[in-house]
């Protein structure tokens, strides 16, 4: 009955990457791993890491940015067998999923809204367009902000799409088209005598802007011809719109080339971190960028930098 399964998968991928959307392949069928991304399709396309033992590990996160080729697709579906579909939520989709298992239903019959997806589990899927800013997903892990059963997919995340399956069942689409919009998400919901900020866990309330940090007075070692901390962060912070993470390894490829130790360039470097967290969408952690700059420092020094007055 499923022997056909990975070239209707790969049909299916292909109508949603007409459509715009960013997809992964899962396991699916009835494998334990059905849900998760399938690791070996990803591999074969380029879409890995090389952890600390120097083995491949799979990612998708490129995928958060751009939608697959074509011939990712008949990599992962006509090659790797792939019989799961999973929608990468957020910005590259346009689209934020609100996820609700059992645990939520008698919620959701409250506020009346249609779902988008039955999954096999009872539980249910809606659509709402991506607001613009980032919406970090699965925030009910991290905030507990969120009734029970509610669960929220959006930038770095993904929900399995139709007609994916598993053990218990096939994710089914219902008859609903229209998106639920942010203006039918009340602010605060009451659940067993609990109010909850539920448009705000969800992360569909626009965020306040984050100010940018104000430049060290004094920062660095004491050396007067040593080039300051402060002046590397600038400059690193010009790289900040293109890419932080850039920006980050540029900073420490100038701290390593004007003498600074590497223990002193992790430590500054939450200094930057600072001053570009607001300069795009998305978080950037302390942990990102301190791992850009222990791999600026794994490259040959540099020569350092020479005040303009001198070098004249």
């Amino acid at each position: 009955m499923y022997e056909h399964e990975p070239e209707q998968m790969f049909k299916e991928a292909c109508e949603r990457v007409a459509r715009g959307l960013s997809v992964i392949p899962t396991g699916g069928g009835i494998s334990p791993k059905a849900k998760q991304p399938h690791h070996e399709a990803l591999k074969a396309t380029g879409h890995f890491t090389i952890n600390g033992e120097g083995k491949r590990r799979s990612s998708w996160k490129e995928l958060q940015r751009r939608l697959p080729t074509r011939a990712e697709l008949e990599a992962w579906y006509l090659e790797h067998r792939a019989r799961g579909l999973g929608i990468v939520t957020g910005a590259v989709s346009g689209w934020v999923v609100v996820d609700v298992d059992a645990a939520g239903l008698d919620l959701l019959h409250d506020l009346a809204w249609a779902p988008h997806v039955l999954t096999p589990s009872g539980g249910a899927h809606l659509y709402v367009r991506h607001p613009g800013w980032y919406v970090a997903s699965n925030a009910s892990h991290t905030n507990g902000q969120l009734p029970p059963g509610f669960d929220v997919r959006g930038d770095g995340g993904y929900v399995m799409a139709p007609p994916s399956r598993n053990r218990a069942g096939t994710y089914r689409r219902t008859d609903v088209r229209r998106a639920l919009s942010i203006e039918e998400i009340p602010e605060v919901v009451t659940v067993g005598g609990v109010t909850y900020p539920l448009r705000a866990a969800l992360g569909l309330v626009r965020p306040e802007p984050v100010e940018r940090a104000e430049r060290p007075a004094s920062s660095g070692a004491g050396d007067d011809d040593q080039v300051p901390v402060w002046l590397i962060i600038d400059r690193a912070a010009e790289y900040a719109a293109e890419s932080r993470n850039k920006g980050a390894f540029m900073f420490g490829l100038w701290m390593h080339a004007n003498g600074y130790r590497q223990d002193e360039a992790l430590h500054h470097v939450m200094e930057y971190v600072q001053l570009v967290a607001g300069l795009r969408h998305g978080p950037f952690t302390l942990q990102e960028a301190q791992q850009a700059v222990a791999s600026a420092y794994r490259y040959e020094k540099q020569g350092a930098w020479v005040r303009q007055d001198d070098a004249a």
